[in-house]
C-alpha cells in the first residue's frame, strides 16, 4: 500500500466526527458555490446552537440550510461572499450578512476575516495521492491553505477532477477527510428570449475571430454563445466556465490557437452548470481551473491581447454608473468579478468591455426603464462610469468612451425602450444633461 493511501485511510472519519472538530470561535471558510461541503454543513448545523461566536464564510449556497434562520446568529453566524437566491431570501430577517468586494481580492477578505478552518469538497484521490478541488476549486482555497489550522476535505465523487496544479491538493495537505457524496449538477439553461437574442445581435459584431473572451452567466450569455458558433480561433479567459462556452467549444469556435497568453488553454476560476458541463470539464486537459485571486486580477487578464469582456447588469444611470448586484439596500447577488474583467479589458492590447441588459424590468411600480436619471437610493454602483466602455440593450449599443456627461445621457436614451424615451429626455433636461 502506498504511503499516501495509508495517510488517507488514517485521516478518514465520519461527517459527524468531522463536524465535531469545529470549536466555538472558529472562523470557517467553506468554499463557494459547488465547492461548498453540503453534507458537512448539514451535519454541523445539528450541533451549531452549542457553539458560541463561530463564523461561517461561503457564498452562493445551493441548499436551504437551517443555519440561515435568525436563531443561529451568534452561534454559527453566516457571512456570504456572494448572494444566491437562498441567501437573498434571508438577508433582512435571517442569519445572513453580505461582504462586498472584487473577486480578485478574495484572499485579502479571507485574511481580514481571520479564517482558521477550511472545509471544502474534493474528489477522491488519484493514483499519486492528489485530490482535485473540483469545479469551483479556485475560489480562494489555495490562498487560505497555508494559514489554516484545520483543513477538512469532504470527498464527493460527483466533483470533476481538474488536474492542473493550482486545483490540486495532496493528501498530506489535509488534516481530515470525510465522505459526503451528492449531485452538484444544475438544470440545463433555459432558452434565451427574443429580447436577449436581440441584445446578443448588437454585441456580436464586436467579437472578432481570434479574440479571447469572458462571458458572464445568464440567458443573454446563452444567446451570445449561440451567436458565436460561427467564429474561429476564439480563446477563453473567464471567471466562470459556462454552458455557452462549452457549446462554443463543441462547435469548434474555441481552440485558443490565437491566444498570445496560455495558448490552447481555457483558463477559468470555476465552472458550473448541467451534468453535461460537469462531464465535459472532468479530466479535460484543455481546461485550467486556477486561483481566482490570480485568474481575476486585471493585470493577469490584460496579458490576453484582443480581450473582450461581456457582463450583464440591472440598470444604469444617465452618466453610465452601472448597478449589477442590488437595488436600494436589497442585495441581489454580489460584485463578483465584473470590475476585474472590465478593468482587465481596458488594460488589454485591443481590449474591450461590454455591459448588456434588457431595456426594461418589472419593478415595484410595474414595467420600468433600466436606464434612469439616477439609481434608486442605496443602490450600489458596481462598475464606475469611468470604467465603462459599451452598454448594450435590445435597441442598440452606446459607446460611452470619450463622451461628456451630456453626450452619455443622449447615447443611453437612444438605446432605452421607446416607451420611456420622451420621459427620459425631460428628466435629462431637468437635471442639466440635455441642451
Amino acid at each position: 500500500m502506498a504511503l499516501w493511501q495509508q495517510s488517507y485511510d488514517s485521516k478518514l472519519i465520519s461527517l459527524a466526527d468531522a463536524a465535531s472538530k469545529i470549536q466555538s470561535g472558529d472562523k470557517i471558510w467553506a468554499g463557494g458555490y459547488l465547492s461548498v461541503p453540503v453534507l458537512f454543513l448539514q451535519e454541523l448545523e445539528k450541533t451549531a446552537m452549542m457553539l458560541q461566536g463561530t463564523e461561517l464564510y461561503s457564498g452562493l449556497l445551493t441548499y436551504p440550510y437551517e443555519f440561515l434562520k435568525p436563531e443561529y446568529r451568534g452561534h454559527l453566524t453566516y457571512r456570504s461572499l456572494f448572494m444566491g437566491p437562498l441567501e437573498k431570501k434571508f438577508q433582512h430577517q435571517g442569519n445572513v450578512e453580505i461582504i462586498t468586494y472584487h473577486l480578485s481580492n478574495v484572499g485579502s477578505v479571507l485574511d481580514a476575516a481571520g479564517c482558521n478552518v477550511m472545509v471544502v469538497e474534493v474528489t477522491p484521490p488519484n493514483e499519486d495521492g492528489f485530490v482535485s478541488m473540483g469545479a469551483c476549486g479556485g475560489m480562494g482555497n489555495k490562498h487560505l491553505l497555508p494559514n489554516a489550522d484545520l483543513v477538512i476535505g469532504v470527498v464527493n465523487k460527483a466533483q470533476p477532477f481538474i488536474g492542473n496544479p493550482e486545483n490540486l491538493l495532496h493528501v498530506d495537505d489535509i488534516s481530515f477527510f470525510a465522505e459526503g457524496h451528492h449531485p452538484i449538477a444544475g438544470p440545463k439553461p433555459v432558452e434565451p428570449s427574443d429580447i436577449e437574442i436581440s441584445i446578443a445581435e448588437h454585441v456580436l459584431p464586436y467579437i472578432k475571430d481570434g479574440a479571447t473572451i469572458q462571458i458572464g452567466i445568464g440567458t443573454i450569455s446563452n444567446a451570445l454563445g449561440m451567436g458565436l458558433k460561427g467564429r474561429k480561433n476564439l480563446g477563453i479567459h473567464t471567471e466562470m466556465f459556462t454552458e455557452s462556452m462549452m457549446a462554443l467549444c463543441k462547435a469548434g469556435a474555441i481552440d485558443g490557437s490565437a491566444k498570445n497568453y496560455k495558448p490552447n488553454k481555457i483558463v477559468a476560476a470555476f465552472a458550473a452548470g448541467s451534468q453535461e458541463l460537469i462531464d465535459y470539464v472532468d479530466n479535460n486537459p484543455d481546461i485550467e481551473i486556477g486561483n481566482v485571486v490570480v485568474v481575476n486580477h486585471p493585470n493577469e487578464i490584460a496579458k490576453n491581447d484582443n480581450f473582450v469582456s461581456i457582463n450583464t447588469c440591472i440598470m444604469t444611470d444617465f452618466t453610465g454608473q452601472v448597478a449589477s448586484e442590488g437595488v436600494g439596500h436589497t442585495q441581489i447577488s454580489g460584485s463578483g468579478g465584473q470590475v476585474d474583467f472590465v478593468r482587465g479589458a481596458t488594460l488589454s492590447n485591443g481590449g474591450l468591455s461590454i455591459i448588456a441588459m434588457a431595456s426594461t424590468y418589472k419593478g415595484a411600480n410595474g414595467i420600468e426603464s433600466t436606464i434612469r436619471s439616477a439609481l434608486p437610493e442605496g443602490t450600489p454602483v458596481t462598475t464606475l462610469r469611468n470604467d465603462v466602455h459599451l452598454i448594450a440593450t435590445e435597441y442598440g449599443i452606446a459607446d460611452l468612451r470619450g463622451l461628456t456627461t451630456v453626450q452619455r445621457a443622449e447615447a443611453l436614451i437612444d438605446i432605452a425602450h421607446p416607451d420611456f424615451r420622451d420621459q427620459l429626455k425631460e428628466q435629462a433636461k431637468a437635471c442639466g444633461l440635455r441642451k
